[in-house]
């Protein structure tokens, strides 16, 4: 996995629902101190790759797939 900072905020978002509950957007934007609109990318780059579920008013859960971070995150584009 490569560095850079959205494989980390990808990390920082996902750490979050491996407890499988629903989170609210707004709330894990305020808990990470990150701009909600980077939270809202990462969730649903999350959910188009399997690996989290978007639900109605701006939530978020963990998707059970057998999809890993680690091979998600290798299909962000390279910056080179």
């Amino acid at each position: 996995m490569g560095g850079g900072a959205k494989p980390m905020l990808l990390w920082y978002v996902w750490i979050r629902l491996v407890d499988g509950t629903w989170h609210k957007l707004d709330d894990l934007a305020r808990q990470l101190r990150i701009p909600h609109n980077a939270v809202s990318w990462a969730a649903k780059f999350l959910s188009d790759h399997g690996l989290a579920e978007l639900g109605r008013e701006g939530e978020i859960r963990l998707h059970n797939t057998h999809s890993r971070f680690e091979d998600v995150v290798k299909t962000l584009p390279q910056v080179g």
